[in-house]
């Protein structure tokens, strides 16, 4: 399915989306690899190139709209198309609403939600000619709100909105919208996170909570693009949390207040 697709991939040079890049470009697709570290995106080159000669990268902000009209001629300048978009790109954030600045609030917004609607707009058209996909990468706290993350959750929630009317919008063009809910997934070492002042720090290895491995997550990606379903779930408590947050709002909500201590520390 995905031989001789141009992909993008948003934040592609770590994370799940240098795992999703890497079993994509095993199946035979042409890919686009993104961040904004020429650094790294140098790295995940050299790295892909030990696999396939179809893969590309460009470094720079996809909050930038400018930047992602560069992204979308470049893809173009080099592989002729864009089938498909996945917007990956994003940041973790924590900090209790009353510890948080502004500028900490207004970073998560423009990486985690401008992030996606950018490179949406900037790649829309093309995708709608080859009748490709849009796939939008939120979280579990895009389901349900969660203590000490309300910038992230916000962020996240937000992208679900903006990937349902998004689906609404190109029915009629044959193009396939899909958000994904990853759940916790095993970070690399270098992984940061903005706190509560805006700054980025090292992400800590969470406790008490059993991580996805990467390919996990990424296989689900991948299995998502290619059944084009709406919503898909990296791990069962993910899925639990929707279906129960659908059915019993309140108790999910009174749950989440129970153990707000609990969750509030897993960074």
């Amino acid at each position: 399915m995905f031989s001789d697709k141009v992909i993008i991939i948003t934040g592609s040079t770590q994370g799940i989306g240098l795992k999703t890049a890497e079993l994509l470009v095993r199946m035979g697709a042409r890919l686009v690899i993104n961040s904004r570290s020429p650094q790294k995106v140098e790295a995940t080159l050299c790295y892909l190139k030990e696999i396939t000669p179809h893969a590309i990268g460009i470094a720079g902000d996809v909050s930038n709209y400018e930047f992602c009209l560069e992204l979308r001629k470049f893809a173009i300048g080099s592989f002729g198309r864009i089938d498909i978009l996945i917007n990956n790109a994003g940041v973790a954030s924590s900090g209790l609403m009353k510890d948080i600045v502004p500028n900490a609030f207004e970073k998560v917004l423009n990486i985690n939600l401008l992030g996606s609607i950018y490179p949406t707009m900037a790649c829309i058209n093309e995708i709608r000619q080859q009748k490709g996909s849009i796939l939008f990468i939120a979280s579990v706290a895009g389901i349900v709100g969660l203590p000490n993350y309300s910038a992230y959750a916000a962020t996240k929630r937000a992208i679900v909105s903006l990937a349902e009317s998004l689906r609404s919008e190109l029915t009629d063009d044959g193009v396939f919208v899909g958000v994904n809910y990853p759940g916790f997934t095993e970070n690399e070492d270098q992984k940061t996170i903005i706190n509560a002042k805006g700054e980025e720090v090292l992400l800590q290895k969470r406790r008490g909570v059993k991580a996805l491995s990467r390919e996990r997550t990424a296989e689900k990606i991948i299995e998502q693009l290619q059944k084009r379903k709406f919503r898909m779930y990296s791990s069962f408590s993910a899925k639990a949390i929707q279906l129960m947050y659908r059915i019993f709002p309140q108790l999910t909500l009174n749950i989440l207040r129970h153990y707000r201590m609990k969750i509030s520390s897993m960074q």
